[in-house]
């Protein structure tokens, strides 16, 4: 598999960002840090997961062919996390609990149901990128407004599903857009300044309680920054440590919380608990790239080929 290193490099500090704030949390420490990671890092998740999306590949694919797809790459581990999460926390279990499970996932676990929900919603509602945002933004929208920054079921019947499947459509459809339309070099400098005024707007909002003020500095910061991707994807930068956790993204997102809580367990916090826990699935990131039951089951990913070298042209022959 070939992929692009300023991709890895950006997924992987997305997920770094991801460890970070819940080493906080379970350190207890409420830092402004803490607010600006959690603003932006799972909207750019959705956004890059959109911009990623192969749309033709997706509707056009078998749906047998799709759904196997998608459940060796990341619906079978998810489901291994979550039996081993819910074992682990000594969750009460039920007939209605798999549906509990796939509607209100518990944990960081709401993550895989809610972005393959959204490639679903792309299979079945063929419509333009832009066709879709036009339906998604009003939903995200309303969802933002009603339930602010609190995440939880949207009602109380067993049918009620977490309010984060309807609030980011609006950042997966509008990577899609922008991944089908680019960015003009000329508005580079608009996207830039845009998303700095709403980091900026963001961070002032810290410790306010101004909800009203949450969302559209969150849509300025979010939506700008994911308006960037086609530039930063055109750049191929590199840098190893964090290429390696891209690679491996959906290893590190679904086991961090277990190994962080046994790391806790026995005495460790603060940066010592991210440093240890990112070295420790590093190498079962690399020692389950051997083994492919291994690495479908917890979420590691195949081994990647380097790209390919430019081929030299042939030396001009003398003139005779």
């Amino acid at each position: 598999m070939v992929k692009n290193p300023s991709i890895d490099l950006l997924r992987g500090l997305l997920i770094l960002l991801v460890m970070a704030g819940h080493a906080m949390e379970l350190a207890h420490q409420n830092h402004v840090m803490l607010w600006i990671g959690g603003g932006f890092r799972m909207p750019m998740m959705f956004g890059l997961s959109g911009f990623l999306l192969n749309i033709d590949r997706t509707r056009n694919e078998g749906a047998a062919s799709l759904f196997g797809r998608y459940a060796n790459r990341m619906l079978l581990p998810w489901a291994v996390a979550v039996c081993v999460y819910i074992l682990a926390s000594g969750w009460s279990l039920s007939l209605s609990t798999p549906l509990e499970l796939l509607l209100r996932p518990p944990f960081h676990l709401w993550y895989v149901p809610v972005l393959f929900f959204l490639i679903v919603m792309t299979r079945l509602v063929p419509f333009s990128p832009l066709a879709l945002l036009a339906i998604g933004a009003p939903i995200s929208l309303a969802t933002m407004y009603s339930f602010g920054l609190d995440h939880g079921p949207m009602g109380f019947s067993l049918l009620s599903p977490d309010n984060r499947y309807l609030r980011y459509p609006v950042y997966f459809f509008f990577g899609m857009l922008v991944a089908e339309r680019g960015l003009p070099t000329r508005y580079l400098a608009v996207a830039l300044l845009a998303g700095a005024l709403g980091l900026f707007w963001w961070v002032g909002l810290y410790g306010t309680g101004n909800a009203l003020a949450f969302v559209p500095a969150r849509l300025l910061m979010c939506l700008s920054l994911i308006a960037l991707l086609p530039h930063l994807s055109a750049r191929h930068l590199f840098f190893a440590p964090l290429g390696t956790i891209g690679h491996h993204s959906l290893l590190f997102y679904l086991w961090h919380p277990l190994v962080m809580g046994m790391l806790l367990i026995a005495g460790m916090d603060g940066l010592a608990l991210l440093l240890l826990s990112i070295v420790i699935l590093a190498f079962v990131a690399l020692f389950v790239t051997r083994y492919p039951l291994a690495r479908q089951l917890i979420g590691g990913a195949p081994p990647c080929r380097a790209r390919p070298a430019a081929v030299k042209p042939p030396p001009v022959a003398a003139a005779a």
